[in-house]
């Protein structure tokens, strides 16, 4: 599962969420984040991730302008372009599925007006709404037979976030320094412990 999302601080609550939704569904996610090799380039590793990876989510709801720069950052459009062409150049040989998330149901349109027509899911930045999109798209899209419900995972997201601290300590690791692979594996095994 290639996720598209702000890496930013603000955005960790619903990256976070959507990250244990996934694991919680029985898929593995990646991002640009899973590995920090310094000789390989950025655009070549996503590229790979998308050919890899049959199912996306993607969020737009960072398509902001900086404050400073006044320009806006278009790293999570231009990546779901590349997850949507891959799809269109592949037609017939390859399945590939992808959410598209955003704030705000009809604000895309403003920026991107070419991707009216498809479904955008709204999470009003709250992990919770992140969740039951991840789950009912999943429970469609990965054919899964018996995926829990996504008040079941919301429950479960919930304990497993009042036991990160503790989870943390146990592993000699802060929560606010945990890279996206750790936080990964905490959330796999806790999840295969309490099934």
């Amino acid at each position: 599962m290639f996720i598209n999302c702000p890496f930013d601080s603000s955005y960790r609550k619903i990256f976070d969420a959507i990250v244990f939704a996934v694991c919680a569904l029985g898929l593995e996610p990646c991002c640009a984040l899973d590995r920090d090799d310094g000789t390989q380039e950025r655009l070549t590793k996503i590229l790979q991730m998308i050919e890899d990876c049959p199912f996306g989510i993607h969020d737009l709801s960072y398509m902001k302008l900086d404050p400073g720069t006044r320009l806006p950052r278009q790293n999570m459009p231009f990546e779901l372009g590349l997850f949507l062409g891959c799809k269109f150049a592949k037609r017939g040989r390859s399945r590939k599925s992808c959410l598209i998330l955003d704030r705000a149901k009809w604000r895309y349109r403003k920026s991107l007006s070419d991707l009216s027509g498809r479904d955008i899911h709204v999470h009003k930045g709250r992990p919770t709404l992140a969740i039951t999109a991840v789950r009912d798209w999943l429970a469609t899209e990965s054919g899964r037979a018996d995926p829990p419900g996504g008040a079941f995972i919301i429950r479960q997201y919930r304990r497993f976030r009042r036991q990160l601290p503790e989870l943390c300590v146990t592993a000699k690791l802060h929560v606010a320094q945990l890279t996206f692979s750790d936080y990964r594996a905490m959330a796999i095994t806790w999840l295969r412990m309490n099934a």
